[in-house]
């Protein structure tokens, strides 16, 4: 049982590392204006989930844009895919509101 303990621990503990080293950024116009942790980014989903998921969908109507980096992240990761096709749904809406 306590190795499955220490198991469970370097488990979690590998989780923060790995957390703590990678990046959500909020991009808008090419610029970064927010960059937190993975690890703060998912806390905050977990207690705040509504207002964080809605504060995320009014950046989209915005023209934020969001991005996951890190040592850990390649590049082309599947939710920075999800995320740029959000981005470019509601890219439109954001523009037109622009020139007006």
């Amino acid at each position: 049982m306590s190795e499955q303990n220490n198991n469970f621990k370097e488990t979690v503990k590998d989780l923060f590392n790995k957390g703590n080293r990678n990046r959500f950024t909020v991009m808008r116009k090419g610029e970064s204006i927010l960059s937190i942790s993975v690890t703060l980014f998912i806390i905050l989903l977990i207690c705040f989930c509504p207002a964080t998921l809605i504060a995320m969908l009014i950046g989209l109507f915005c023209g934020c844009k969001y991005h996951f980096s890190g040592p850990d992240m390649p590049e082309d990761n599947q939710l920075n895919h999800m995320f740029g096709q959000l981005a470019q749904l509601y890219e439109n809406p954001a523009e037109e509101k622009e020139n007006k």
